[in-house]
């Protein structure tokens, strides 16, 4: 597992976070698309499974997070969602906090 460390001290995960955003933006679209094929591809075949399980969770959570529609839009919504997948997932770098991000507003506008 190859990691890195970052200044806020969150140790980070090179491979899940590369997964999740090969999974939501891998597929070369303008738009979050999944794309399971470009985490296979990626990856030798026993890890990319793996991984491509991780990433499948992950992106799933996307639908318990509760925004309250009624104090926040669509970016409010989004930032905070971003905020507790940082919280539940120290994992991931920003790269793939961005990807989440990005799905998170897409699927929801």
């Amino acid at each position: 597992m190859e990691s890195s460390r970052t200044g806020d001290a969150r140790v980070t995960d090179d491979h899940r976070s590369r997964a999740v955003t090969l999974y939501l933006l891998g597929a070369g679209l303008p738009y979050p698309k999944p794309s399971p094929q470009s985490v296979r591809e990626a990856f030798e075949p026993t890890e990319a499974e793996r991984l491509l399980s991780y990433a499948e969770t992950v992106v799933a959570e996307m639908n318990t997070f509760e925004a309250d529609w009624t104090t926040q839009n669509l970016q409010t919504a989004t930032h905070a969602y971003q905020a507790d997948t940082r919280n539940r997932h120290p994992e991931l770098d920003e790269t793939a906090i961005d990807a989440l991000g990005r799905a998170y507003s897409f699927w929801w506008r």
